[in-house]
């Protein structure tokens, strides 16, 4: 059995079509209001085809089809249709939609509600001869083989495996506690865009500033999704990272948070793995995040299901090898992923005068189906389930 922590609903649906047993602890809500909004790109949507939600997330969105690019005076400087480009060529959209009915979606189709336990999240494991012991929120005991951290980039089964490795490599524990860097904040929301709608459905505007840039974008029938991204005074890290109050808030919109990025060396240590942000984080500005945990789950599940077919208990020497495979497989794509999410973030805040030069006069020139065309080849990089 497999112990799960935190929002991993992309996972638990992939192990149970696979007949994989497994129980998913969540310290609070299934699907929360937080977040704001999540982006899927057509791998992202392939894979949840796969897993028989995608015509459910179909009838949430409304597909992203215009680009339109300003900078700080108000100049539209390229008005492009790559978006739509993009839809032709692999025959599925790019979409925006509310983080939390994802997750609802994600959790309705779900079909053993037993095995999700919500506000109950992990708080400590001990490892057996046979497995992970797990304790939860309740002071209540959980046995399973391995144990899948997923909570997020201030996670705490990261922190518990960096203890454990503490006492070995206390180096590598400080790299997995300070592992990522925070260098810009982002403010997000969503606004009501049914009376006197500003913005068209399916189009996204990125305006272009110095050390900053915003984004707003009509994903979902009536609402709109917009992020400011403003560079920070100074470049802090992993656990101090800021975290602001409402007052903060307050003062520059409404909700003020730290975008982190990097990629950890370790991911795993014997019977724990680490996915999703708890192991990598990009940028939000192109909005592949969400994708780059989706194309991990896929990865680990393609690893899982024939191991367990020929080996139904496994081994700690098996397990431990398909860890290794699963970061063989997933970190290249993740590195490229973080990098370019990176150079997004910085190309849009326009950090160089380099950057000012190829976005307002260089890009543009560039037509949408060549655009279009690249950003597919990147993307039939990913794996399916």
């Amino acid at each position: 059995m497999i112990n799960m922590v935190s929002v991993m609903p992309y996972l638990a649906l992939a192990l149970e079509c696979a007949g994989i047993d497994y129980e998913l602890f969540e310290k609070g809500e299934f699907a929360p209001q937080l977040g704001a909004s999540i982006g899927l790109h057509p791998h992202a949507l392939r894979i949840l085809d796969q897993l028989g939600v995608q015509q459910d997330i179909g009838r949430a969105v409304v597909p992203l089809r215009d680009r339109i690019h300003y900078d700080e005076h108000g100049r539209c400087f390229e008005e492009s249709h790559v978006l739509a480009e993009i839809s032709n060529i692999l025959q599925r959209p790019i979409v925006f939609m509310e983080r939390s009915e994802a997750l609802k979606i994600l959790h309705d189709h779900i079909q053993d509600k037993l095995r999700l336990h919500a506000s109950n999240g992990i708080v400590g494991y001990e490892e057996t001869t046979d497995g992970v012991l797990v304790t939860t929120q309740d002071s209540t005991t959980h046995h399973g083989h391995i144990l899948v951290g997923a909570d997020g980039i201030h996670s705490r089964m990261r922190q518990l495996m960096a203890e454990r490795i503490g006492k070995e490599d206390p180096r590598l524990a400080i790299e997995l506690v300070q592992g990522f860097t925070s260098e810009y904040n982002c403010i997000f929301g969503v606004s009501n865009n049914q009376k006197s709608p500003f913005l068209a459905n399916g189009t996204v505007h990125n305006v272009y500033y110095n050390q900053f840039s915003a984004v707003a974008a009509a994903g979902v029938d009536g609402l709109v999704f917009w992020f400011l991204f403003v560079k920070a005074a100074a470049v802090s890290r992993t656990p101090n990272c800021p975290r602001f109050s409402d007052v903060d808030a307050e003062a520059l919109i409404e909700e003020f948070d730290d975008a982190n990025e990097g990629v950890l060396k370790q991911w795993n240590h014997n019977r724990i793995v680490l996915m999703g942000d708890a192991v990598h984080k990009a940028t939000i500005n192109p909005g592949l995040g969400g994708n780059l945990a989706t194309e991990g789950i896929a990865h680990f599940t393609n690893i899982l299901v024939p191991l367990l077919k020929a080996h139904p208990m496994p081994s700690f020497e098996q397990l431990a090898a398909a860890f290794e495979e699963y970061h063989a497989r997933q970190r290249p794509r993740t590195d490229a992923v973080v990098n370019m999410s990176g150079r997004i973030t910085r190309y849009e805040a326009q950090e160089t005068w380099l950057y000012k030069l190829a976005a307002q006069y260089v890009v543009p020139l560039v037509s949408d189906s060549v655009k279009a065309s690249a950003y597919a080849k990147r993307i039939k990089e990913s794996e399916e389930p």
